[in-house]
């Protein structure tokens, strides 16, 4: 049970969407969160009852407006789609109520600028769940391509694997927004997008999406598949430049190869501390393994936003942020349509 109905300064919250990803992933990353669990929405009720049984939440809604108004909370999760992302979200930016939408955020960049300037008029936090943005991972090789010795950015290849999706549109939507979305946070904005792909039947296929980075001039192209298992690898990001690459493999391995000495003879030498592959991965030892570690970026970005509503800094995912994101998903659906 996360609820804290006697940890001081608790904040209020109540969540939108009770479904797996949400029971089992999203919700168990509060843990460590003051926060109290005052209601629950979904329009199922038995995943409803399910949720608010196991954690214990005393009151259900079916109607998520009713719940907002109602119990008037500190916070507001929102963990359902597209639309009720954009529609929870701006009914919570027009009471004044901070909100989490998982992503996507809405449907199109129009929605995302209309939801931006609520934000920025009411002076209240709308952060989205761009998990990509908080993977440990990311967060460091972002960090490496930023140092001077790394050089200028030439070369940036993504890669992202699925299962056969519902439909194409959904993958398109649900999945390869991640890579975009990261693209963005790693790059910088980007255009010259360009898209195409291959489809294998109604639930499979290929799609690769090239793009400019404008700061650095950097060339990108994005790969995404939805015709293999999500157990095989996942993901593989390389970004290239004068002064090295970093690859980042499946979330879970790092690599920063740098311009290392030169090794012209036959006998061998000491581990070069400034110019050797350094080298990070996630530790399966006891008590820091997968299950607590954080390394997927959920608790992160929750962490985020609650530290926000306490006077912290502004998430790094916001929706004012995402804005750039859904422009450059509406150019790759142009290409795809």
């Amino acid at each position: 049970m996360i609820s804290k109905d006697n940890d001081a300064g608790a904040v209020k919250t109540v969540l939108i969407g009770c479904g797996g990803f949400t029971f089992n992933t999203l919700y168990p990353m509060l843990r460590n969160q003051p926060v109290r669990l005052a209601a629950v929405c979904d329009t199922d009720p038995a995943r409803r009852e399910a949720f608010a049984r196991f954690y214990a939440v005393e009151k259900q809604y079916e109607d998520y407006r009713e719940m907002i108004l109602t119990e008037r909370p500190g916070a507001v999760l929102c963990v359902v789609n597209a639309d009720m992302h954009y529609e929870a979200a701006k009914l919570c930016l027009q009471e004044g109520i901070p909100v989490f939408v998982e992503k996507t955020p809405c449907r199109t960049s129009g929605q995302a600028e209309e939801l931006a300037e609520l934000q920025k008029r009411s002076g209240t936090i709308a952060a989205v769940g761009f998990n990509r943005r908080y993977c440990t991972a990311y967060t460091m090789a972002r960090e490496i391509i930023r140092r001077p010795e790394f050089g200028r950015i030439s070369m940036y290849y993504s890669k992202f694997n699925a299962d056969p999706y519902g439909s194409h549109e959904y993958f398109i939507f649900n999945h390869i927004i991640h890579h975009i979305d990261l693209a963005r946070y790693l790059l910088g904005e980007i255009t010259d997008i360009q898209a195409r792909r291959t489809i294998i039947d109604e639930k499979s296929g290929a799609w690769e999406v090239h793009f400019t980075a404008l700061e650095s001039g950097a060339v990108g192209t994005i790969q995404a598949a939805s015709m293999l298992n999500e157990a095989y690898p996942m993901e593989r990001l390389d970004i290239a430049s004068t002064g090295g690459n970093v690859v980042v493999d499946n979330l879970r391995d790092l690599r920063y190869n740098r311009t290392g000495p030169r090794r012209d003879r036959c006998f061998a030498e000491p581990l070069a501390n400034d110019g050797d592959c350094l080298t990070w991965n996630l530790s399966n030892g006891y008590g820091i393994g997968a299950g607590i570690f954080s390394y997927l970026g959920f608790e992160v970005e929750l962490d985020e936003f609650f530290s926000a509503l306490r006077g912290g800094p502004k998430p790094r995912s916001t929706i004012e942020e995402c804005v750039g994101t859904m422009k450059a998903m509406e150019a790759v659906r142009r290409f795809l349509n």
